[in-house]
């Protein structure tokens, strides 16, 4: 049996003795093994199949890792991880202990730059770039830039920065396949649809050189033809926007012609008066025909939301509460970075198109028109991924809390997401909303909380952001009438006399469970479910802990200035004599990747760890002694 040309590819280096018929048979081979994997594993599928020669050709050119390759948001840097030694360990990506599924410098040194965030490409190959020149190391860097990347701010204050500083070993690539996660939003999609990307004008152009080469004189014909042909697409196609801003445009080309693709970058890498600027058309999901026909459904297909209980995503909950809000009141309009899918808006627009805005990838823009908006009279709720919504915090603070508007912020994704990995774990919204003056912020218990506190939010009058886990409720019934819920006020779930769970959010469920088991070893708990972060509910809280002296917080969030230490200086403030708070939350450090009901038992967040926690946290709870319980209720009083 012939041996697959992927085996004998170890480093970049292997692919320069292989002839173009034998990359076209590799670019196959990939394609195959992505989406295989992905099928297993769940992950980035489309954007990864339409990247497959761009890749093969830049690794032809280059002489990684001398030469850098910086990819932007670097979800589509699969094919570039099984061409630079990690083909073998492929087949674990995204998995707990496996290969990210972005670009990781702790993994290799042909990655350059981790980074799961769009728009940061340009920036960061920038300042490579100028590393290598002022150390003297020298190298050449290419940042690969997706038009997805064009809609966020960033990206062209990179690009701003590069035509001042017109570095010498800095290319930028703009890899157009016209998708972002969502179909893209602003001026350059109204560019690519312009004639000269539709799919006969590349056939044209090549038959019109053909006739006119076979006329007399032909090449003067053509040279004539060409050069009225340039003239008219500078009236068309903004290309001179790019010259105009101090790049050497070179474009548009066919991003799977390997050939055409190396030929084009060896020669741009040779000029010096301006940065080149590369343009390449690609076409997202290439070579697997239900990713060619909707890239929006397999930019990410077949990654695990959690059990299978056939109740709704949180996601869908909130589109769904959205329709009932808008529905009520015609000043309630919806605002996503990009992610309408994603989100639950998608549906929402469907219904309401003139109310529902996706800004592209520009999260402070969001929240700042989300400001305008809520000063010109409407009630603009804002969904954004935890992850996400960090770009946005000086517009947070600035534009929303300091003017106190009634802006809404709903927290997608917020927790442990699982896969994606430390790039997108949700475990920091806390920490940075909390300190902003005029902010309220609360977390459901279930999905029918969920939209009990949408609409609490929309009725009130200031700031509001409500936090959400990443996939499937619990499948409770919801109330068929949305009611406002008080500010500030959670609620006792269950009543025990020796410990008080404190629980936020997605954890009110497990410490139940934990309770539950608890009960069976002599230990009775009382469940909170706080519901709010701020503001605290202080008497349920103070008067729970007051009656057993011991209590343990539980949140998925990180430790470091979230809910749990919140409440410990509550209790230390209000409660001169003390009592015994253990908070359980995310350690101070980034959580990797892998299935997110395995994250949450390896950090205990979940009802056995719950439970091993308190045995650890309170022994006496544990004590063979008969009154080791009252001692430790009368030690607090």
């Amino acid at each position: 049996m012939m041996q697959d040309i992927l085996d004998r590819i170890d480093s970049p280096a292997d692919l320069t003795s292989l002839s173009y018929e034998e990359m076209d048979l590799l670019a196959g081979e990939i394609r195959r093994r992505i989406i295989d994997t992905v099928k297993r594993n769940g992950g980035h599928m489309a954007s990864n199949l339409g990247v497959v020669e761009l890749t093969l050709a830049l690794h032809r050119v280059l002489d990684s890792p001398y030469d850098k390759i910086v990819w932007d948001t670097s979800n589509q840097c699969y094919t570039h991880k099984l061409i630079t030694g990690r083909r073998d360990a492929f087949d674990k990506i995204r998995t707990k202990g496996g290969l990210s599924g972005f670009a990781e410098i702790s993994e290799s040194p042909h990655d350059v730059f981790g980074a799961g965030h769009a728009g940061t490409g340009v920036s960061a190959a920038l300042g490579v770039a100028t590393g290598l020149t002022l150390t003297h190391q020298g190298g050449y860097v290419i940042g690969i830039l997706g038009d997805g990347a064009l809609t966020a701010g960033l990206s062209y204050e990179g690009l701003n920065n590069i035509a001042q500083e017109k570095p010498k070993n800095l290319m930028v690539i703009l890899n157009d396949n016209g998708m972002s996660i969502s179909e893209n939003v602003g001026w350059l999609t109204h560019w690519r649809n312009r004639i000269t990307l539709h799919p006969d004008y590349r056939s044209l152009v090549e038959g019109g050189r053909t006739l006119a080469k076979a006329l007399p004189q032909g090449e003067l014909v053509w040279r004539m033809a060409k050069r009225i042909k340039d003239s008219l697409e500078g009236l068309i196609i903004p290309n001179m926007i790019w010259e105009e801003m101090g790049f050497r445009y070179v474009g548009p080309i066919d991003g799977h012609n390997i050939s055409e693709l190396e030929s084009v970058i060896r020669d741009a890498m040779k000029y010096h008066d301006k940065p080149p600027m590369i343009h390449v058309i690609t076409h997202k999901g290439r070579g697997y025909k239900p990713a060619e026909k909707d890239p929006v459904k397999y930019h990410q297909p077949g990654s695990p939301l959690g059990p299978g209980s056939g109740a709704p995503t949180y996601s869908k909950v909130f589109a769904d509460t959205m329709e009932r809000l808008m529905q009520a009141n015609a000043a309630v309009v919806g605002i996503s970075a990009a992610m309408l899918d994603g989100t639950g808006l998608t549906q929402v627009k469907k219904r309401f198109p003139k109310r529902v805005f996706d800004v592209g990838v520009a999260e402070q823009h969001a929240v700042t028109v989300a400001a305008g908006m809520a000063r010109g009279g409407l009630r603009p709720v804002v969904a954004i991924y935890s992850t996400f919504l960090q770009r946005s915090f000086d517009q947070l603070l600035h534009d929303v809390c300091l003017q106190n508007l009634p802006v809404v912020i709903g927290i997608d994704r917020a927790g442990l997401v699982g896969e994606d990995g430390r790039t997108h774990q949700g475990i920091f919204d806390i920490s940075f909303m909390c300190c902003l003056p005029n902010m309220v912020m609360a977390a459901p218990k279930d999905e029918n909380e969920l939209q009990h506190l949408l609409y609490t939010a929309i009725q009130h009058e200031g700031p509001m952001a409500i936090r959400y886990p990443r996939g499937v409720g619990y499948g409770v019934d919801l109330d068929p009438k949305l009611k406002a819920l008080p500010i500030g006020k959670g609620e006792r779930l269950r009543e025990g006399k020796d410990l008080v769970l404190v629980a936020l959010g997605s954890m009110v469920y497990p410490a139940l469970e934990a309770a539950e088991s608890l009960a069976g070893e002599g230990v009775e708990c009382t469940v909170l479910n706080a519901r709010f972060v701020k503001p605290l509910d202080r008497k349920l809280i103070l008067d729970n802990i007051s009656r057993t002296g011991l209590a343990l917080t539980i949140e998925e969030h990180l430790l470091v200035g979230g809910f749990g230490q919140a409440v410990v200086a509550l209790v230390e403030e209000a409660m001169p004599k003390g009592a015994k708070v253990k908070t359980l939350g995310v350690p101070d450090r980034f959580v990797e990747h892998g299935p997110r009901s395995e994250l949450l038992a390896s950090l205990d967040l979940d009802a056995d760890g719950i439970v091993r926690r308190v045995k650890e946290g309170f022994p006496e709870l544990f004590s063979t002694t008969p009154s080791s319980k009252e001692m430790a209720k009368t030690a607090s009083d």
